[in-house]
């Protein structure tokens, strides 16, 4: 069966109800908040302060032949739209709906001129992920069954909270934890010792026996990290995650010279397979965290944990909880040990996670147990006409 069409859309769904008024009123606990635009004090205190608009704000619908279509997503609104619409929609109409291998390689080589990452890499991750959808309906199975079948039982893959109200995550049933640093490189010691102070408390509330973890978001240099790292020693921080910005791969090696004993995380920020290849081979970190909304979708993904497993390491997709996609490779992939549950997943303290916002028939962590719909494709739930055209 072939492909007939592949449209960027809109997303425009009918918003979770959720009458349960927090406790307290939401203040960001990430101010000042590390980037790395950290080094300019106009852009210090916010991410809003200078990321691009557009959050999860681009849709793609792929149709097959007799009308059954699938559904991907991701970010960057008009950039990555116009690069669905313009360069992919053209060249991939007329293809097998199924040759998902062939259609990943396609998307690559279209972009080569100008490289397969970055925004176009984003783009790729809405087809990749409409596409296995698309073979998921086709076929009557969820995807975690197209990737193999599950691989873990649902009580047995430990998930993790991102967020710095970790009382607030314990209540909600989680048991490993994942701090945002405050403060970069540029607060020096003093944020330095603000940064060691938190997790010093966070232990405290946590106990010994659960996971901690510190997200650093691209706000350090190689000494910074390994300062950190050398003081959190005491604490017993599981991994540090993406010290330093996405581009400088080879400053990982520096700093796994520095501290070999201290876990290492990164690669979000990364796309397509090569530097995660690059990182494997070369052991500059213990976990891998692609993205399936940035990296390229599913197909690359698989690759990625080929890679991964072949060179003993382990992948966490980097916000695996809050899409269906991420929860689906979770349960489908043995590279996967483990979920993580941030922003798209947490609330307000007091109000249940049954009532956050998000991608209709997406599942939400029930008493610290993460379940994937065993609906076919991903298990969305969405009608057609909640999906206008993108520029319409």
């Amino acid at each position: 069966m072939k492909i007939t069409s592949i449209e960027a859309v809109k997303i425009d769904y009918p918003p979770v109800d959720n009458p349960t008024r927090p406790r307290l009123r939401e203040v960001s606990d990430l101010k000042p908040d590390p980037t790395p635009m950290g080094k300019y004090p106009a852009f210090r205190q916010s991410r809003e302060t200078w990321q691009p608009p557009g959050s999860r704000d681009v849709g793609c619908v792929v149709t097959a032949e007799d009308g059954t279509w699938g559904f991907g997503m991701t970010d960057l609104g008009r950039t990555t739209a116009a690069i669905i619409e313009d360069w992919f929609a053209p060249k991939l109409v007329g293809e097998s709906v199924l040759a998902t291998e062939k259609i990943y390689d396609l998307m690559v080589r279209i972009a080569s001129p100008v490289s397969a990452q970055g925004a176009v890499a984003y783009a790729t991750s809405a087809v990749d992920l409409a596409l296995w959808d698309l073979k998921g309906k086709l076929f009557e199975k969820p995807v975690y069954e197209l990737l193999g079948g599950p691989t873990h039982e649902p009580e047995n893959m430990p998930l993790y909270a991102t967020g710095n109200n970790v009382g607030w995550a314990k209540e909600l049933g989680f048991n490993n934890f994942k701090r945002a640093c405050r403060f970069g490189a540029q607060e020096g010691t003093d944020g330095l010792n603000r940064n060691v102070e938190d997790i010093a408390k966070t232990r405290e509330l946590i106990g010994p026996d659960s996971d901690l973890m510190l997200d650093c978001w691209l706000s350090m240099d190689s000494e910074y990290a390994v300062r950190l790292a050398e003081q959190l020693r005491p604490y017993n921080v599981r991994w540090l995650e993406d010290c330093v910005i996405a581009d400088t791969i080879d400053e990982w090696e520096r700093i796994r010279e520095r501290i070999p004993w201290q876990g290492l995380a990164t690669g979000e920020h990364w796309s397509t397979i090569y530097p995660f290849f690059h990182a494997a081979r070369l052991g500059l970190v213990d976990l891998l965290q692609p993205d399936l909304l940035w990296v390229g979708g599913m197909t690359p993904l698989t690759k990625i944990c080929g890679i991964a497993e072949a060179a003993g390491i382990t992948v966490i997709p980097h916000g695996s909880g809050g899409t269906p996609y991420g929860q689906h490779a979770s349960y489908g992939l043995t590279a996967i040990p483990m979920i993580e549950c941030s922003g798209p997943v947490m609330t307000p303290e007091g109000v249940p996670l049954e009532e956050k916002d998000r991608l209709p028939g997406q599942q939400v962590p029930k008493d610290g147990v993460l379940t994937p719909s065993p609906e076919p494709g991903f298990g969305i739930e969405l009608k057609r006409e909640w999906l206008p055209p993108f520029f319409g």
